[in-house]
């Protein structure tokens, strides 16, 4: 299946995976030696959720909900003569 991704979220999506990847290197050089997976995981999650409230966020281009709000509701069958 494939997912059309917009210009701007892919862009976004980039950036909070060198923002990421950055920290990651920055947490490496520590005197432990082993990098910070689960704090660059986080902070690329940060970035990006403030990017896209930032920048993106447009959400024009979706479909419009129902109008019934929830399931499309069926007409009832006539009830069978005898």
């Amino acid at each position: 299946m494939t997912m059309h991704i917009d210009s701007v979220g892919g862009v976004l999506l980039m950036v909070a995976c060198v923002v990421g990847y950055f920290v990651y290197k920055h947490t490496r050089s520590a005197p432990a030696g082993k990098g910070d997976v689960v704090g660059a995981i986080v902070c690329g999650t940060a970035v990006l959720t403030a990017l896209v409230l930032v920048l993106g966020g447009s959400h024009a281009a979706q479909a419009p909900a129902p109008a019934g709000g929830g399931a499309p509701v069926l007409p009832a069958s006539p009830a069978p003569s005898r």
